[in-house]
């Protein structure tokens, strides 16, 4: 592993340090840990020993694109909690509940699955105040229903794909033959494998606009609960609780129309502000932008997010480190059309979801509060 070291054009905000750091880790598997310097100019990042020279320079290269894109914005901040931002921060690991399985994969208990299941009580009342629909959804989703949502054009470094060995007795058996004494797969294994028609799901709100596809929804609008497992290969960004492959995911998810589901969007963020402050963390409620990275015209969406306020995250301060717990996202009219969806008479159904990541707040919690339950806030312990 060997350092190098990339500057930019001009010192970024920390706004554009962000994005810029999110999405550099998709440059490269080579790459891992970018950083800033406190100047907020230069960027070190770790490179695998193998990574060629060019590595570097498409690092810099991505890196400027954001800067120059973003220098115009300034992040917009809804909400910042009274707590001191420079406190100390407890460790979370084994001795708090948290076993890795493998890359992006985590078994929780002790602490850490407390902190879950309190946070996930914590969502049951809020998210009660709107009487939703409550919804389990599967882990696989069809790949079909994954592009109709534009995710494999705008998302497709996250994307885990699902196969399986092609349905041939002389396939099969030859797989088994040559895995009688290895304990990975081999590379032949690939000839072996469908064509994927499912993947694992990123996100619990496709599964409602594939269910409603073609339908006509209430103008009064339509509010769920859902919940489930979502998938996100993040690359060497994935890193204990804070960034997994698998993880839990609790959604309040509203389809109407327009002025219906900004005004849920609205009403959301104003009673989650008490709830924020209440769970005693230095946090924000701030404008966002999901990771674009190479889709076409990934700079104007990016722009596009954070310039109209589409999305709203909750941010947590740990440290130098932010991390984002959950999010309000309006997605405008676009599931609305993808999928046929109409909000009565008035044309295509518009769609907000406010989301949470269990294992990301859970991790927050114990690392501001420590892992015993008895020290934490009283919203979290109330049965």
């Amino acid at each position: 592993m060997r350092t190098a070291t990339i500057m930019l054009p001009a010192v970024a905000n920390e706004m554009v340090q962000e994005e810029i750091v999110k999405q550099l880790a998709h440059v490269s598997r080579a790459i891992s840990n970018p950083r800033f310097q406190a100047d907020g100019q230069h960027i070190d990042l770790d490179l695998d020993d193998r990574a060629g020279e060019g590595v570097a320079a498409e690092a810099e290269a991505v890196a400027t694109r954001i800067q120059r894109s973003l220098r115009r914005l300034d992040r917009k901040v809804r909400h910042r909690t009274p707590e001191g931002w420079d406190g100390p921060l407890h460790l979370v690991g084994e001795a708090e509940g948290v076993w890795s399985s493998g890359q992006g994969q985590v078994q929780l208990s002790g602490a850490a699955l407390a902190a879950v299941v309190g946070l996930d009580t914590m969502l049951d009342r809020y998210f009660s105040e709107w009487s939703p629909a409550r919804l389990q959804t599967p882990t696989l989703i069809p790949a079909e229903v994954l592009a109709r949502c534009d995710y494999f054009r705008s998302f497709p470094q996250y994307v885990s794909f699902v196969s399986h060995l092609h349905e041939d007795f002389e396939v099969i058996g030859g797989f088994r033959g040559r895995h009688q004494e290895r304990d990975t797969l081999d590379e032949a294994s690939r000839a072996d494998l469908d064509l994927p028609d499912v993947c694992l799901s990123p996100a619990v709100c496709y599964h409602l606009y594939h269910r409603h596809a073609s339908q006509t929804l209430p103008e009064t609008g339509t509010a769920y609960d859902v919940a489930g497992r979502c998938f996100r290969y993040e690359s060497t960004n994935m890193s204990d609780l804070r960034r997994l492959w698998e993880f839990t995911m609790r959604e309040l998810v509203f389809i109407g129309t327009e002025s219906w589901v900004l005004t849920q969007r609205e009403m959301a963020i104003e009673r989650f502000v008490s709830l924020l402050d209440a769970l005693g963390m230095p946090a924000e409620i701030r404008t966002a932008s999901d990771p674009f990275f190479g889709a076409a015209g990934a700079v104007a969406k990016t722009y596009f997010q954070l310039s109209s306020e589409t999305k709203f995250e909750i941010s947590v301060a740990l440290g130098e480190e932010r991390l984002a717990v959950g999010s309000f996202n309006y997605h405008t009219d676009f599931f609305g059309r993808a999928f046929a969806m109409q909000a009565g008479d008035t044309g295509p159904a518009h769609s907000v979801c406010v989301g949470f990541g269990l294992e990301r707040l859970a991790h927050a919690v114990v690392a501001h509060h420590g892992s015993d339950p008895a020290a934490w806030p009283d919203l979290l312990r109330a049965g």
